[in-house]
């Protein structure tokens, strides 16, 4: 699978509780956990 790099806009709010997730090693870093993130989106649609 080919990784497109993009800039995207989020609310601090949501960037500081995807950190806590981080932190609490559920996600290894905002790349994996807005992909994971997405893919369940599309995988529940």
């Amino acid at each position: 699978m080919v990784k497109v790099k993009l800039s995207i806009t989020v609310d601090e709010d949501l960037i500081k509780w995807l950190d806590l997730q981080i932190k609490k090693k559920k996600y290894a870093n905002r790349s994996h956990g807005f992909e994971y993130s997405l893919t369940q989106l599309k995988n529940n649609q």
